[in-house]
Formats: C-alpha cells, structure tokens, sequence
C-alpha cells in the first residue's frame, strides 16, 4: 500500500515537472461528459406540484440540467466543504490534498482518506469502467481531470457535478435530490439540507438517509462545521443549521393522476412536463369518485371515470380513469380514453342543429310509436319508461330525454348524415364509420365515444359555439378556438338543460341534478345498463362522467341519475364552493313569448284562454304562429292532429285537456298530470329539513280537489302541494261541477 501511493505520487510530481501543460492534452475527455447529462421525464400539475418522475436510461430519476447560477451559493459551498475545499485555486488535481492521503494512507497501511478532486469524480463518473480500477487507470483519470480543468470553467465543472453525481436511492443531480428528499427546488434548501445533500455522494448506498438518518449526522454537521471553519457560514448561520431538525419528505416519483400521466407516457426524451391538472381538484375528484362507487357496490357498479375542463382555456384540470390504477378487475384501464355507449347524452347535439334548422324550443315532436324502415330493417325506439307522451315542445322533449321525440327530430333535419359530421367536428374521433352504420339510432348513444372527448363537445356548448381542442399539457396547442355550433341555438340547449321543470316529469322536483346554482345537465344510459354518464356545464367548467364496469358486464338498475349523478354532483358542487360560478346572459337576439306547450302555438292577449301556458324564448323573427279560435274546441280544449287521437284516449294521455279534431263533442275528462302514476322522487337530505314539496296539476278542471291519506297537503293559492315522506302515497284529485274524478301514486325515496 505505501508502495503504491510512493508510485502515484512520484507519477504526479512527474507530470508536474514535465507534463503537467502537454500530455493531458494527448488524452480526450470522456464521451459522456460532451454529452447532455440524461434527463428522466419529471410530470408536474400546473403549481409546479410533482405528480410523477420517471426513471432514466441509467435507470435513475434525474431532474433536467441547472446551470451554475441556478445552484445556491449555500449548496455550492457544502459541496466545497464535503469533496475539495481548494476547487477554485487548484489545477484539476490537488497535490496537497494527495500528499496529504498519501502519508495518512501510508502511515496506516490503508486508505483512510482521498484525494480525488471534483474533476477527477467527474471524470470518473462519466468514464465506463470496465474491472478494476488499477493504477495506470487511476493515472489516466488524473491526467484527463487536468485537461478538464484547462478546457472548462471551474463553473461549468461544478455545475456538471451537480447534475451528473449520485445522492442515492435512484437519485441523479442535485436537483432530483432536492426534489426527492425534501420535496423542494434547490433555491429553497436551508444551509442543513445543504450540508445533508453534500454528504451523500461519498457513499451513496451507506449514507441512505431514508433508512438511518441517525448515520448521515455526522457527516452533515462535518460539513457544517467546515462551512463555518471556511467563513461560508457565520456564527449565527451556524448555530441555527446544527440546531434544525432534518425532516424528509419521501418522494420516490410519485404515482399521482396515474391515468392522465399514461395519456401523456408517448412523448419522447427527458425533460419536465408541466401538466395541466389541479392537484388538490384532482385529489377531491379521485376521493369524490371512490366513496361514491362505494355506496354503489350493491348495484354492480365497480368503476367509474371523469373529467373537468377550464372552458376558457380548453385544459383539463383533472382526469380520473378508473377508481384505483391498482384493482385488480381492470383499474388500469382508462374509461376516460375507452369507449363507451354514451345513450342519451348525444341528444343535444341533434335539438341544436334542428334550431340552426328553423326549429324552437316551441316546436312539436309527437312522442308516439313509429317505425323507420333501414337497410338491415326496422328500426322502432322506445323510451326509457316504454311509454309515449304525445304531443311534445322541444323544450320537455330533451328536458326529459325522450328517445322516440329524439330520432323524430333527427329524421326531421336529415337523419345521422347531418349529424355525424357535426360530431366529428366537436372532436369525437370513434366515429369512423359512415351515416348508414349508425341510423337514426345515432342520436341515442349507439356509437361508442370517449368521455373526453365528449366533454370536450360540452365544453363547446358551455363556449356558446366555440370548439376549442383539450389538452392535458401546459405548453399544448389546443389550436385556434372557431365557431362551429350557434351561438344562440348554444345557449338555448343550456338554458333547457337547467330547466329542472323542463326535467321533472322523467327526473322528478328534486333529483341529484337540481344544483343549488344554475348548471346545465344531461344524462345518458345506454340500452343495456352498463354504461351511464352524467354531463353538464357552467361559463366556467365542464364535468364529465362515466360509471359502469370493465369487463362490460351490465349495472343493477342504474341509471345516469342515480350512478354518474351523484359523482357529477359532488365535483361540481365542489367546484362551486372554491369558484365564483356564473350564468349566462340572455343574448340580445332573444326574446320572451307564452306559448300553450300542447301546441306550441304563442298566446297572445287577443288568443283564446288556454288552460296551459308557459313562458319561452325565441330567436327574433322566429316567433310560432299565434294561437286561434280554431286551436280549440268549445270547452278550451286544445285540438291536436288525428295522430293523437289513439293516444288521447290511453292510459299514457298526462295532459287529458285534449281532443282531436272532428271529436269536439267528446266526453271530457279529468286526468292528474303530475305526478305521473309511478313516479319515483328520491329525497335530497340537504334539503329534506326543510319540506321536500310536490306541485299536484290535473287537467279538465279548474279548480280540483285534493286528497291523500298518507301525506299532509298544503294550499297556497291557486296551487296546491304534497309535503314528501317516503313510502308509497296514493293520490286522488276530483271535480265538483263534474264529478270526475282520478287517481295516481308516487313512490318516494331516501337517496
């Protein structure tokens, strides 16, 4: 041993003699040391929190390069004090440091201290090794730390250091190590994270502070003892670094957003990817979502997805693909990538476009039994009830989400070859098959479609038109926003869609997608019950919903009410409770008309009385056609086309005030219309205490009377209410002057 550093100091004091300008010339610098340092890839939400670092082609975790000015001075100093105190005065190669190692190691008969330079560490570093580091190699080493000290600034050494040198457990470059122990940037360290950071790379693999903090002190406070010693620390500076408690924060890459971070797992080389995710939203949406699934357990629903979009900017502030990446029943697959039925959440799209055609929110679909004759044969929908509801305005047809009143309405403006077009420009990219494959079944959901993608087409209704592309990257081009959808046939479908009396005969008064704030909102369940989505927006965002399972199999009823409602709810009720939430101004273009909703025609002070009105809105200059004498029979009953005339005298009729013409002198009769026999109301508990109300209506009288054994009724007025309970309640309403009478039952839930 001493006979072997007496030769390698004599070799130095040699190359100092003679050598030390020209041969270290003769000998090239390591390839890899020209070369960038390798960069893992590091996916960071949009606040700059880590969400996960990849591991690099060495198959470590390394942060993208810092430059000399980015290092703090502090841990410049650390660095100084741990590895080579006289880096800034010596030549590559510190004699005294090995004249020093050389008598320490002589006079002990074994190496007890190094000499090895921040150059030579380099240069080792990035040097392959191939066996034993043997004598000439060690030689070889010192003389290319000598070139490397003529050829480079000792800042761009130094800096080179930081980012190439190991601090352990998978650890590359200061910064990785800044990020991976106390999960913070290097401008934040304190001069005791410094000191506990120089210490580590002497020996990374002993010196693990994760698993004996305890044995990394010594060395720390070594080095914070040499700080002060060398006047790079004061005595106050001192005192309070040997005094503070290291605390470590794990973070060995992270495992946030696993979903969203697999959608960007294709971009290629290293570097840091800023994503657009909340990381706190997303969190709530990944808690929100498994404690919703949870309570659905009993139903068959294992999995679910969704999805937030900012509408001004097109990004998505969060993305859940699965309730856990982890299950074992498929949590690594996407639902908010993997296609899906989407059911009745396609129907907007198809009412938008019949408004671009001329068509209102008054007009008339005759939600009755038809049949389409197609090229594979007939083709007949039906409701989800399996009952019709006859004479339908626009506005109550896709409130209440009315498959026969849908594909009327397609078939009316030129079937699936006016509609897929449109949706292929709002970004819907599984539609690749032509018109004829689809039908008129295309607007009820038998194309599978991403939920992305499909929130992205609301995001383009909540921009009143304006598509603008999603993206999951702070630096994407999501490409210029353009006009593709009207602006106020735009924002008439949100003003339906936040019409909860619009919803009510399908959904009931107090469903979960009555928010305390106007939203627009709409369901859809595919044919099969395994899939149900719940989507819907404000001006501010769009939140997308999926539920259902993996391996496809289907749902226990449940519908997109009472699966993806409860999760759409509570992430928009959470984003209410940290956003300001708006609505929309009435465009000027629009205006206020009485309609009678039988026949869609507009009331006017010079129009018969009509026992039904409601207020609607209407682009100027597309105003119905005033209602007549002739729109009603003597008694003020609304006379409908004779395709009604089946249907008026069903069970299904829930407006009874109705005849046929050529039928004015057909019996009348009293019908309940609301609430329609059957009707389920699930009980909201937020606002249960203070009285859950059902607004009782008949048709063919004026003034019905009202009665229940099991729930109390209220007077108010002209209008009379049920205070709910649950149970199932029996309803009867009668008619003095004609002594009709009829019957109803509702059947009311706990949610």
């Amino acid at each position: 041993m001493r006979r072997r550093w007496l030769i390698f100091f004599t070799v130095l004091l040699a190359l100092a003699a003679g050598g030390w300008w020209g041969v270290p010339w003769l000998l090239p610098l390591p390839e890899a040391l020209m070369r960038p340092p390798p960069a893992s890839m590091l996916y960071l939400a949009r606040d700059g929190t880590p969400l996960r670092h990849l591991l690099d082609e060495n198959g470590t975790r390394s942060a993208p390069p810092v430059k000399y000015a980015e290092i703090p001075p502090t841990l410049v100093h650390a660095l100084l004090a741990a590895e080579d105190k006289r880096f800034f005065s010596h030549g590559g190669i510190d004699l005294l440091a090995v004249l020093r190692a050389g008598r320490d190691n002589a006079s002990s008969g074994h190496i007890v201290s190094g000499a090895s330079t921040i150059h030579q560490q380099l240069i080792k570093n990035t040097t392959p090794q191939a066996g034993r580091r043997t004598f000439w190699v060690k030689v070889v080493e010192a003389l290319r730390a000598r070139r490397l000290a003529m050829s480079w600034s000792r800042e761009e050494v130094l800096a080179a250091y930081a980012n190439r040198i190991s601090f352990g457990n998978l650890m590359t470059g200061a910064a990785a190590a800044a990020a991976g122990y106390f999960h913070k940037p290097l401008g934040d360290l304190t001069p005791a994270e410094c000191a506990l950071l120089a210490a580590l790379p002497q020996s990374p693999a002993r010196l693990n502070p994760f698993r004996h903090l305890e044995g990394v002190l010594p060395r720390q406070r070594h080095i914070l003892d040499k700080m002060h010693e060398l006047h790079w620390l004061d005595e106050e500076q001192h005192r309070v670094a040997l005094s503070q408690k290291i605390v470590l924060q794990r973070f060995s890459g992270g495992f946030e957003a696993p979903h969203a971070i697999e959608m960007l797992r294709g971009e290629v080389g290293g570097g840091t990817i800023r994503t657009t995710l909340d990381a706190t939203l997303q969190q709530q949406v990944e808690t929100i979502m498994a404690q919703r699934l949870e309570a659905l357990k009993g139903r068959h629903v294992t999995h679910a997805a969704v999805v937030v979009i900012e509408n001004t900017t097109g990004v998505v502030r969060a993305l859940a693909g699965s309730r856990d990446f982890f299950a074992k029943d498929g949590g690594q697959l996407n639902g908010a990538w993997a296609p899906h039925s989407p059911g009745s959440a396609m129907k907007p799209f198809t009412y938008l476009l019949a408004f671009e055609r001329g068509a209102t929110a008054a007009s008339i679909v005759a939600d009755l039994p038809v049949e389409f004759a197609t090229s594979s044969g007939t083709y007949r929908p039906e409701n989800f009830s399996l009952r019709s509801y006859g004479p339908m305005t626009y506005r109550y047809a896709l409130g209440n989400s009315l498959n026969i009143s849908a594909v009327r309405v397609l078939d009316s403006i030129g079937g699936a070859e006016t509609l897929l077009p449109k949706l292929r420009e709002l970004g819907l990219g599984t539609l690749t098959e032509d018109a004829t494959h689809y039908g008129l079944g295309l607007t009820i959901g038998n194309a599978s479609v991403r939920l992305v993608e499909l929130a992205n087409a609301y995001a383009c209704l909540a921009r009143l038109g304006r598509f603008k592309a999603w993206t999951l990257r702070q630096d994407g081009k999501a490409g210029a926003e353009r006009r593709i959808l009207g602006e106020n046939e735009s924002w008439l479908i949100a003003d339906i869609l936040s019409d909860n009396q619009a919803r009510e005969m399908a959904f009931g008064g107090w469903s979960v997608l009555r928010l305390p704030f106007k939203c627009a909102v709409k369901t859809g369940t595919s044919s099969t019950f395994r899939d149900n989505w719940t989507l819907g927006y404000t001006p501010e965002f769009t939140v997308g919903v999926w539920a259902g399972n993996f391996d496809n199999t289907p749902m226990q009823d449940v519908s997109g009410v009472t699966g993806a409602g409860p999760i759409f709810r509570d992430v928009m009720m959470h984003l209410h409770e940290k956003h300001a939430m708006s609505w929309y101004a009435m465009p000027k273009e629009m205006v206020r008309a009485r309609i009678d909703p039988r026949t869609g025609k507009r009331l006017t002070p010079q129009s018969p009385p009509a026992r039904v009105s409601r207020e609607e809105f209407f682009a100027a200059g597309r105003l119905p056609p005033v209602a007549q004498a002739g729109d009603y029979d003597v008694r003020g009953r609304a006379i409908l086309a004779r395709e009604y005339a089946g249907w008026i005298g069903s069970s299904g009729n829930w407006l009874g005030d109705l005849v046929t013409a050529g039928d004015a002198d057909a019996r009348p009769v009293l019908r309940i219309t609301n609430p329609i026999a059957g009707t389920v109301v699930i009980l909201d508990p937020d606002i249960r205490n203070s009285g859950s109300r059902l607004l009782l209506q008949a048709a063919g009288s004026s003034q019905p009377r009202w009665s229940c054994k099991t729930l109390e009724l209220r007077h108010e007025g002209a209008y009379t209410f049920a205070i709910l309970k649950p149970g199932r309640h029996e309803i009867e309403a009668w008619d003095e002057a004609s002594g009709l009478s009829a019957r109803t039952f509702v059947i009311v839930q706990e949610e």
